[in-house]
């Protein structure tokens, strides 16, 4: 994305890099002359949606990477080479950006933004909840549904049903998450606002057979909850 921007990321022989995370071990420098000179003339607001730092052990390689199908010797050539990025970038900008939270989005593009285009880094439930006036909502909500794919230890770090789950819970709201699946560490997000989760899948089933009957299972899982709620509220 910067490159098409302008940005000229160049090896020792001042060659264009290739594609890819793994090229970034070899960046030599880094040139921001040629930006779109409109980009100084503009706030750029960032919606992230994790909070992950650029490198480590929270960073974009070691978090996201093995959910993109990378083993953990791709990992750990991915971090060096986003470390070295993330170490000449902030020598050029002058911006500390590899421990910023939501540098790690989308493969590390939130710190390219925030270093390079002195972008601002929002949550991006938090750009929701305003947009959709959320506080105004649970003023008279009894109960609050959230959910997600998938819930786990992830969902703590920046996700929306996390932070739905702490608007709420600021106004004494129970909040309930409906998820695809639950992973075995997912309980944490106890921890952060939500009273209880639930999982569609009623049995063990293949990705294939999840996706074709999740409207199915969203719609049986929710009339339960339903259920239960009109129960506790006799």
């Amino acid at each position: 994305m910067m490159q098409a921007l302008g940005v000229k990321l160049l090896d020792r022989q001042g060659q264009p890099l290739p594609p890819g995370g793994a090229a970034l071990a070899d960046l030599a420098r880094l040139e921001l002359d040629a930006l779109d000179a409109r980009l100084r003339r503009v706030t750029i607001t960032v919606a992230c949606d994790v909070d992950n730092p650029l490198c480590g052990a929270q960073g974009a390689s070691a978090v996201f990477g093995p959910q993109k199908g990378a083993t953990p010797q791709m990992v750990e050539q991915l971090d060096r080479a986003l470390r070295h990025y993330g170490e000449l970038l902030e020598r050029v900008t002058g911006r500390a950006v590899i421990n910023a939270p939501g540098a790690g989005a989308a493969g590390g593009m939130g710190a390219a933004l925030l270093g390079m285009l002195n972008a601002e880094l929002r949550p991006g439930v938090e750009i929701v909840v305003e947009t959709l006036r959320l506080e105004a909502a649970l003023q008279d909500a009894d109960l609050v549904i959230t959910g997600e794919g998938r819930l786990d230890s992830q969902s703590i770090h920046g996700k929306t049903p996390i932070g739905v789950a702490r608007v709420a819970k600021r106004h004494q709201r129970p909040v309930i998450a409906i998820a695809g699946s639950l992973t075995r560490d997912y309980q944490v997000v106890h921890q952060h606002g939500i009273d209880a989760a639930f999982s569609v899948l009623d049995r063990v089933v293949t990705l294939e057979e999840a996706l074709t009957d999740a409207a199915r299972n969203l719609e049986v899982t929710a009339r339960n909850v339903a259920a239960v709620w009109q129960l506790a509220e006799r």
